[in-house]
């Protein structure tokens, strides 16, 4: 699937494979202050995917809320295995869309003039790089850095050719 297809929430058990699936240019809802029923409502609200560690939901949520709400129980304990039972759940494609989104807000990445953003970033990037994104959103600005290949690296080692 790609990130059209399909969108997540996930609960605060899972910030950290929230981040990588925004890393894989997936929207991934996430925020430690958002869980339970508000989660709840706002993934069956945007038709997200619910993506949770926590066992008990059938018994927190109300029963028509669960009825509308799409969860997917997430059973690794360690990040390299959850972001691998979501990555083969849906299909998702995990080298089509990488660095796409924020990591931080989840908001889309758009390329930026270089020119645009001498004051923004450190003066060895500025020099050293060329091409540079921005989120709209919060301002946070990416670079093809050593922070994306070691990325790169772990997806490799964690998803394979996937």
């Amino acid at each position: 699937m790609n990130p059209n297809e399909v969108r997540f929430a996930a609960d605060a058990m899972l910030l950290s494979l929230a981040k990588w699936m925004r890393l894989l240019g997936y929207d991934c809802l996430a925020d430690e202050a958002l869980f339970g029923r508000g989660l709840a409502e706002r993934a069956v609200a945007d038709r997200r995917w619910i993506l949770t560690r926590n066992r008990r939901w059938a018994g927190d949520l109300p029963k028509a809320l669960l009825e509308r709400a799409d969860i997917f129980r997430v059973t690794a304990e360690e990040l390299p295995g959850q972001l691998r039972e979501v990555a083969e759940r849906f299909s998702l494609d995990a080298s089509a869309f990488l660095f796409t989104r924020c990591l931080v807000c989840n908001e889309p990445v758009a390329p930026v003039a270089k020119r645009d953003l001498r004051a923004a970033v450190p003066p060895a990037v500025w020099e050293r790089e060329e091409r540079f994104w921005q989120c709209a959103r919060c301002g946070r600005v990416y670079w093809q850095g050593s922070h994306v290949r070691d990325s790169a690296r772990r997806l490799e080692a964690w998803l394979g050719g996937s």
